[in-house]
């Protein structure tokens, strides 16, 4: 009998320490989805829906994306987008952005990179008026 009582108490204290631990005690932090100072209007798409990897997060797929943004066709502003994120490169198209005729369209890929930063930071450019996603056809 007192082998019993043993085993039940012992049980008993495995159980309570158990319930004590699990319990959480700390406040958690809500996490910030967007860095302050972004223009998200200028952003025609969910910032908020990518990852650490730079994937964006749809239903239950997981995928880079390639976006687009007009700027002027000036060393100034390519050398500026350089230092923003140098994998940003120039294309010969308008794309779907129909950038005028004295702007030069630019590409990136989000894949691998702070994303959320790198939108940010270019939508704080003034000559930068919209940063839409490339849906390749």
């Amino acid at each position: 009998m007192k082998a019993k009582n043993t085993i039940f108490y012992y049980l008993s204290l495995y159980v309570l320490l158990m319930l004590l631990f699990s319990c959480s005690t700390t406040k958690k932090e809500a996490v910030k989805t967007v860095p302050e100072n972004c223009i998200t209007s200028k952003i025609k798409f969910r910032l908020a829906n990518f990852d650490k990897q730079g994937l964006l997060r749809e239903d239950d797929l997981k995928n880079p994306i390639d976006y687009e943004f007009c700027i002027p066709n000036t060393p100034e502003a390519l050398n500026k987008i350089n230092e923003i994120d140098s994998s940003i490169k120039p294309t010969k198209s308008k794309g779907r952005t129909k950038c005028n005729d004295d702007y030069v369209l630019m590409m990136g890929n989000s894949y691998g990179k702070d994303i959320k930063k790198i939108l940010c930071s270019l939508s704080q450019l003034d000559y930068i008026t919209e940063i839409n996603q490339v849906y390749w056809e």
